[in-house]
C-alpha cells in the first residue's frame, strides 16, 4: 500500500518537527507563569497530534474508495491546516538549528580552551536568544503566503505564450495556434465550475487551432467529473482537441473491491473524456492534413519513474512515423522526455505536466526555483536538446495542498513557426 509507505515516513517526520519546535518555545516560555505553561503544553500537543491523528484518518478513508465530494472537501481543508502549520514549525525550527549550532560551537570551543579573546568569540546567549525569536517572527510570512495561496492563488489563471521555430515545419501549418491545459484535478475543485467557465472563455477568445490535455483530469475517480462535462464540451478549437492520461487518472491512489471495479473507473474517465469532445490517444497517433502536407499527433499512456505507473509505448505509439514528419507527443510525466523520447528522436514537440511546479516556489521572469526541482530535472516551461524540444505545464488544478504560493495555474498558448 503506497499511502502506508507515506504514513510511515511523514508520521515520524512531524513528531520529530513537534519535538524540536516545543523544545524551542518552552524555553521562550520559561519565564511565565506556571498555568500558562501548562496552558501551552496542552494546546501544542492536542493540536500537533489532532494534526497526525487526521492523517491517518483521511489517508485510509480515502483509500478505501469512497472518494465522496464531502470527504475530498473535508481532506483539502485538512491539508490546508497541516501545511500552513508545518511549514511555521519548520520555518522555527531552522532558526532554533541556527542557535542550537551556535551554541553547540561555544561549547566546543570553551572546551578546546579557546581564550575570550580570540578573533572569532562564541556568540553571545542575548544573540541566540534574539534568533529564536526572529524564528517565531519570521514564520508568519509563509503563513500569510499560504492563506494567499489558498484564497486567492489557486484561482490566478495565467497565461504563458512561447513561440517556437522549427526548420521542418510543413509550410501549411506555419502559425499553427496550440493551447496546452493539464492537471485539472477536477475533484478538488469541489463543484466550483465557475472558475474552469473562466478559463474556457478565456482559451476559446485565443481562438487556438488545436487544444491539448495532458493527463491527471481527475484525482482518482471517475465521479470526480460529474457535472463537468458541458463546461469542458465548450472549448473550441479550429482542428481539434487531443489528450492522454495521466497516473491519478489510473485509479492507483485508493483500494479497490475488485480488479473489474477500477477498471470501469478508468472506462467511465474515458468514456466522459471523450464526451468532452477530446480525442484520447492511448498509445496512439493521429495525422492531420492540410494543403497536401501533414503532421503527426501522438500521446502515450503514462510513463513515469517508479512509483509511477509505466503504461506508455512509445514504440507502438510512433510505429510507421518516420524522423522526417513533423510530430507533437503528448506525454504526461517530464521524465519521458529524457529516458525515452530524446533516444528516440522522432518528437519534435513534447507537451507534459504532472509536476505542478509543487504549487509552490519562486518565479520572476526567466528565475524560477521550487521544491519540486529536486525531484524533477524538467519541472515548468520551455525546454531544448538539439532539434528537440519539451514545454512542461504548471498544471490547471492543485492536490493535496488547497492553494497555489508563487507557481500559478496555467493556461499554456504555443505559437509554431516555421523558420
Amino acid at each position: 500500500m503506497r499511502s502506508f509507505a507515506f504514513i510511515l515516513l511523514i508520521i515520524p517526520l512531524a513528531i520529530l518537527l513537534d519535538l524540536y519546535v516545543y523544545k524551542g518555545l518552552r524555553k521562550v516560555l520559561s519565564c511565565s507563569k506556571p498555568h500558562l505553561k501548562s496552558i501551552f503544553f496542552w494546546l501544542f500537543w492536542v493540536f500537533s497530534f489532532g494534526m497526525i491523528a487526521g492523517i491517518l484518518v483521511f489517508v485510509l478513508r480515502y483509500e478505501s474508495g469512497k472518494g465522496t465530494e464531502d470527504l475530498t472537501r473535508q481532506i483539502m481543508s485538512y491539508n490546508g491546516i497541516f501545511i500552513a502549520q508545518f511549514v511555521i514549525k519548520l520555518v522555527y525550527a531552522v532558526f532554533e538549528a541556527i542557535r542550537d549550532l551556535s551554541s553547540i560551537i561555544g561549547i566546543v570551543l570553551v572546551r578546546l580552551k579557546v581564550k575570550k579573546t580570540a578573533r572569532k568569540a562564541p556568540m553571545s546567549e542575548s544573540r541566540r536568544e534574539f534568533i529564536r525569536k526572529a524564528g517565531i517572527m519570521a514564520s508568519v510570512i509563509p503563513f500569510i503566503g499560504i492563506i494567499h495561496g489558498i484564497g486567492w492563488g489557486r484561482f490566478n489563471f495565467t497565461l504563458h505564450h512561447k513561440r517556437i521555430s522549427y526548420p521542418n515545419l510543413p509550410e501549411a501549418f506555419d502559425g499553427l495556434r496550440i493551447v496546452q491545459l493539464s492537471d485539472a484535478h477536477l475533484g478538488s475543485f469541489n463543484g466550483r465550475v465557475d472558475r474552469i467557465e473562466e478559463v474556457v472563455d478565456r482559451i476559446n477568445e485565443l481562438e487556438p487551432d488545436l487544444i491539448f490535455f495532458t493527463g491527471d483530469m481527475v484525482n482518482n475517480f471517475s465521479h470526480e467529473m460529474s457535472g463537468w462535462v458541458p463546461t469542458w464540451k465548450r472549448l473550441k478549437a479550429k482542428i481539434g482537441k487531443f489528450s492522454v492520461l495521466g497516473n491519478h487518472d489510473y485509479g492507483g491512489y485508493s483500494e479497490w473491491p475488485s480488479p473489474q471495479a477500477k477498471k470501469k473507473n478508468l472506462q467511465e474517465i474515458i468514456r466522459q473524456e471523450k464526451e468532452m469532445g477530446f480525442n484520447l490517444l492511448l498509445n496512439k497517433k493521429s495525422r492531420l492534413e492540410k494543403d497536401g502536407e501533414s503532421i503527426v499527433i501522438a500521446g502515450v499512456e503514462n510513463w513515469g519513474n517508479p512509483p509511477f505507473p509505466q503504461y506508455g509505448d512509445l514504440d507502438k505509439t510512433l510505429n510507421g512515423v518516420s524522423g522526417d514528419e513533423f510530430t507533437i507527443l503528448l506525454s504526461h510525466d517530464p521524465d519521458h522526455w529524457d529516458k525515452k523520447v530524446i533516444p528516440d528522436g522522432r518528437a519534435d514537440l513534447t507537451l507534459s505536466g504532472h509536476t505542478h511546479g509543487a504549487q509552490m516556489g519562486i518565479e520572476i521572469g526567466n528565475f524560477k526555483i521550487s521544491p519540486v526541482q529536486l525531484r524533477y530535472k524538467r519541472w515548468a516551461g520551455l525546454y531544448r536538446e538539439n532539434d528537440q524540444y519539451l514545454y512542461v505545464n504548471r498544471g490547471l488544478g492543485y492536490l493535496a495542498f488547497p492553494g497555489r504560493v508563487g507557481i500559478w495555474p496555467e493556461i499554456t498558448l504555443i505559437d509554431l513557426q516555421k523558420a
